[in-house]
Formats: structure tokens, sequence, C-alpha cells
């Protein structure tokens, strides 16, 4: 299947939202992340490809799709939901105002996420952006640090409440001292700069007990919960 504009219209109106957890030291559910999923008639169709093809505006409108969901869901479990913002919207003086009044309209705690997968614009024009959004009782969160543009400059530069930290910085952590000493490092400097964390694909006891070590405090990965269908999440 060619992925067309046509394509991504269409599957932007039948993309489904599921969850996964986002859990502490106690595996107790402190926030979940909101997913995207197609249903199985798109085949093996890879999101993140879709994604990729589609204009800024389309994947401002998934976010949307999940604020709203994201709102259904905190009026019913009072569970905040992660959103993902890819970060070519940032690019655009319109698409960052039709953000901003987005934040307006769902007004409730929750998490934005952007993505590192493009380089970040001017980090004093952005941190303007985002001490707007943060009026509207929102967090924001640099999502899949590790595999991007950016570098660890962005803790500094950039007000971001939240780091994530993917799981190609976790992979193979239970017998790398090198990567060890890095993630110990990395922990070290959010602490100093007074920010939080999540570390993502946590799948095994062994690696779990490893960041536990080096100070880690928030997860998210198949070891404690899969995606979930929103309706699911209590």
């Amino acid at each position: 299947m060619i992925i067309d504009e046509t394509l991504c219209s269409s599957a932007l109106k039948d993309l489904t939202i599921h969850a996964q957890r986002i859990v502490d030291t106690q595996g107790r559910t402190i926030k979940v992340e909101l997913l995207s999923r197609l249903p199985a008639a798109y085949g093996d169709i890879i999101l993140e490809d879709l994604f990729r093809e589609m204009s800024p505006a389309q994947t401002l409108a998934v976010t949307e799709k999940q604020m709203l969901a994201g709102s259904i869901l905190y009026s019913q479990t009072g569970i905040s939901a992660s959103i993902n913002v890819d970060n070519n919207v940032l690019v655009e003086k319109a698409l960052q105002q039709r953000l901003l009044e987005m934040c307006e309209r769902y007004r409730y705690p929750m998490i934005l996420e952007f993505t590192e997968l493009r380089p970040m614009p001017p980090a004093d024009e952005i941190n303007r952006l985002f001490f707007e959004i943060k009026q509207h009782d929102i967090t924001i969160a640099l999502d899949d640090f590790g595999t991007g543009f950016n570098g660890m400059s962005v803790f500094a530069d950039y007000d971001f409440d939240i780091i994530k930290i993917d799981r190609s910085m976790i992979s193979g952590l239970e017998s790398r001292p090198q990567k060890q000493k890095i993630l110990q490092h990395i922990r070290e400097l959010l602490n100093a700069l007074e920010k939080t964390h999540v570390v993502e694909g946590v799948e095994t006891d062994e690696r779990y007990q490893s960041l536990l070590n080096l100070g880690f405090e928030t997860f998210q990965g198949y070891l404690f919960h899969r995606p979930e269908s929103i309706e699911d999440i209590k």
C-alpha cells in the first residue's frame, strides 16, 4: 500500500487511541501515554512511516484526537495523559497558535511530549511557546531522548519538565559498564537541573533492577503494562 496524501487523510480518521501506563518504583500507575493505532485493514503499514508522510497540520490533528481522548479519561479516572506532539509543528507560527488554542480548549493536567526526530527551532522562541502552554496547567516533556538530533544541550537550553529516555539508551545496560556510567551521569544531570524523567522500553526484571540501582524512579514498558484500550484504564 502506497502512503500518499489520500491514505494519510483516511488513516487520520480511522486511528484509534490506546494507552500505556507509566509507573513508579512501586509499580503504581502515575499517568499514561496515549498511543495512536491503525486498524487491521491498513495491513502492514508502519505507523511511524505514516506519520513521516503526514503534513504538520495532519500530525497536529492526531495530537488533538489524543487530547480529546485524554480529557475524557481524566474526567472519568483522574489519571493524566501524555500526548504526543511531532516537533515539526513548532516550525510554523500558525501551527504554534493552533496548538495553544487546543491547550485552551482541552483544559486538564496533561503532558505534551515533543518528539526529538527533527532539530528543535531556536530555544528562545520555543521556550516562549512552552511558557504559554504551561499557563494551561500543562507539563512539557521531551520524548525519545537519545534518538534525535539535539544532543545533551537540549537539557539546558529548552524548558522541558520531563525527559523521556528512549529504549535504545538502556539496551544492553546490564552487561555494558560504559552505558551504565552514561546513564548515571544523565540521572545526575537531571537531578541537578531539577527535571523529572521516564525510562521507556523496560522489558526485563534485570534491566529494571539496573535502572533502580542507578537511581531512576519512573518507568514505562512491557515489564509493567502493554498498551491497552483506553476504555480499560481505571
